[in-house]
């Protein structure tokens, strides 16, 4: 089998095309020495192909499938005079493919093309890849937002009610390219939550500043993980993007909540009775001179202000931390842990 070109994988629909030359060889006792004077013939034409035997081979995880028949039908069906006959076409198929989407977008898929015979049985015919070269590809194949590891080929046998029939497996190991998310999705909510973060620099009684900031962030959020859920599986687990696009609205709405927090402190009044709970220690001969009116002040200001300075550093802090943990735990996976076949 020649892997003439590999497209790109859809998520949505869990599927991925591919165009291939399916080659095809066996030998019929019928056609010895059926080539007079030449070691071996092509036939072109339809009506002779169609008295040739051929398997009933089909592709067991298909879509839906196109022959080429430009500018003539891709087939070359050549007999050999010993009665080898090669036979190959040339077809374009969708084909299904189980994806696991914990660690998308920093994931690798194993997907497979599996072939078989679709009415005889494997006493009837016995499929085995080639000894030499079972795929051939491309020098310089390109796959969209994916890198081909290796590719692993097997003989199987698939058992149904209606008897055994023997089948080839092939499974591909590509591992997801990270460029293509790191410029779209991480960079662009990195910077988001970072914008979320100047409000902390804003004073506490600049109410439309700060919450047209927290709002706006967090609507825009939203806005970029609808995109990235809508071109993915509603599957119910957990998922990589899910962890980061879950942080970052944490973050957002997190920064909001301290603006109300803080809002609150900068508005309330101080009760007369309270007034020794926040009482400011005097230090200085100049501070005991001054009016205890003006010592004392009206609202919880001050403390606003030492909140918004904390969250100044605890914010950036905890986002740092949280981005030591998910990169190296989710980088590890993809690069490290070596993708093993389907069995």
């Amino acid at each position: 089998m020649f892997i003439n070109s590999f497209g790109s994988l859809n998520a949505a629909n869990m599927d991925y095309t591919v165009d291939v030359f399916l080659r095809q060889r066996w030998n019929d006792p019928r056609l010895v020495d059926a080539v007079n004077q030449k070691d071996k013939i092509t036939i072109t034409s339809n009506e002779l192909q169609s008295k040739i035997w051929k398997p009933d081979t089909f592709f067991n995880n298909v879509k839906d499938a196109e022959l080429h028949t430009v500018t003539m039908p891709n087939v070359l069906l050549r007999i050999e005079n010993n009665g080898d006959v090669l036979y190959s076409i040339r077809t374009t198929l969708r084909l299904s493919c189980n994806m696991e989407f914990r660690e998308y977008p920093l994931d690798f898929q194993i997907c497979g093309i599996s072939i078989s015979s679709y009415a005889n049985t494997e006493e009837v015919i016995d499929y085995e890849w080639a000894s030499d070269s079972p795929i051939d590809l491309p020098d310089q194949l390109e796959i969209a937002q994916f890198d081909l590891l290796n590719y692993t080929c097997k003989d199987t046998t698939q058992v149904f009610t209606t008897g055994n029939f023997s089948g080839l497996l092939v499974y591909f190991n590509l591992r997801r390219q990270n460029g293509y998310h790191v410029l779209q999705t991480y960079v662009p909510t990195i910077l988001i939550v970072s914008i979320s973060w100047v409000s902390f620099w804003l004073d506490p009684n600049a109410v439309p500043g700060r919450v047209s900031l927290g709002v706006t962030t967090l609507l825009t959020l939203t806005t970029l993980a609808s995109g990235i859920r809508a071109s993915l599986p509603p599957v119910s687990y957990v998922k990589a993007i899910d962890v980061w696009i879950g942080t970052c609205m944490i973050m957002v709405f997190g920064a909001l909540l301290e603006f109300t927090l803080v809002n609150w402190l900068a508005n309330k009044k101080v009760i007369e009775h309270s007034q020794t709970m926040f009482k400011i220690p005097r230090l200085t001969k100049a501070q005991e001179e001054e009016p205890s009116a003006a010592a004392s002040p009206k609202t919880y200001i001050t403390y606003a202000r030492a909140l918004d300075r904390l969250c100044r550093v605890l914010f950036p802090g905890g986002f740092l931390i949280f981005n030591l943990v998910y990169w190296p735990y989710y980088l590890v996976h993809q690069y490290m842990a070596l993708p093993q076949s389907l069995v």
